[in-house]
């Protein structure tokens, strides 16, 4: 396998240096950059699935250990 760094003009993908291969290889391009559209989309999503996911042990541990709760002191 070889790797050949490109950028991307809005249409093509640019080889920065020379290539040869022949006409209609195929290759797979690898993008090392993050999108930070898609990475805020990404956060808002986790965020709002966490949010509003209810989960009966989170629940069960904030209420043992709220300032109102004994049980969570007193048992061991």
């Amino acid at each position: 396998m070889t790797a050949i760094r490109v950028i991307f003009d809005g249409k093509v993908f640019i080889p920065q240096q020379l290539v040869s291969l022949p006409d209609q290889s195929e290759a797979l391009v690898i993008v090392e950059q993050n999108d930070p559209y898609a990475g805020v989309q990404l956060d808002a999503a986790m965020r709002a699935y966490y949010e509003n996911k209810t989960d009966a042990d989170d629940d069960a541990w904030a209420a043992a250990t709220s300032k109102r709760s004994q049980s969570a002191w007193d048992e061991d």
